[in-house]
This record gives structure tokens, sequence and C-alpha cells, in this order.
């Protein structure tokens, strides 16, 4: 699987399992508690992949640095404007995570056999 597709993939699993923690109510139960670690998992996995695509180099220690480092901007982003006591704010970060995920997805299966362009300069 290209790394944009698992990327996208992971993002939107990510996002949708915090939506559905959102709608639940969020909460420190044993469901509401695995649904919003294993959608945090997603999302830094999402980030991180999606970070070692950004390297064109074949340097795998710059692959690496660049994929910690997009998965620890998630992180921060996310945690360091949390407020206190609101099962709201990670449904927000879902919807976000599940559009961009979704419009990505959608974006490479309409870009034709080989995810080349289907016009341009490179179509030819």
């Amino acid at each position: 699987m290209p790394p944009a597709k698992l990327a996208a993939t992971a993002a939107v699993l990510g996002g949708a399992l915090w939506v559905l923690h959102a709608v639940l109510g969020g909460g420190d139960d044993p469901l509401s508690r695995t649904l919003f670690l294993v959608g945090f998992a997603a999302l830094v996995v999402a980030a991180a992949v999606f970070g070692t695509s950004l390297v064109k180099s074949d340097a795998v220690g710059m692959r690496i640095v660049v994929g910690l480092a997009s998965g620890l901007l998630v992180v921060s982003l996310v945690e360091a404007f949390r407020p206190a006591a609101t099962h709201w704010y990670d449904g927000v970060w879902g919807i976000l995570a599940l559009a961009a995920g979704g419009a990505s997805l959608l974006r490479s299966r309409s870009s034709g056999a080989g995810g080349r362009p289907a016009q341009g300069a490179h179509a030819r």
C-alpha cells in the first residue's frame, strides 16, 4: 500500500473513532477510553506516515526524523489547546481528520490508473 493511501486510511479510521468517542459522550469508561486511544494512535501514525512521504531522498534517517516530528506535531496540536472536561473537542479533531483523509482517498481514487493525472503536461 502506498504511504499516501496508508496515511489517509489511518486518518479516516482515527477520525471516525474520535467522532464515535464524542457521540458516546466521552468519559472514562473502558469502551470510550479504548476508542480515544486507538483513534489517537491512528492519527499519530497517519501524521508520521504522511511526514515520511514529504522527504524525497533515500536517506532513511531523515525520513524517520521527519516522520517522528510530524507525529509529535499532531500530538502537540491536539493536546496543547485541550479544554478541561469536554468531549466535543475530540469530535471536532475527528471531523477534521475524516475530512482530510476522506478527501485524500477520494482524490487518489479519481486520479486514474497508476496515480498519474489524466490531463496536463505529465499526462503524455
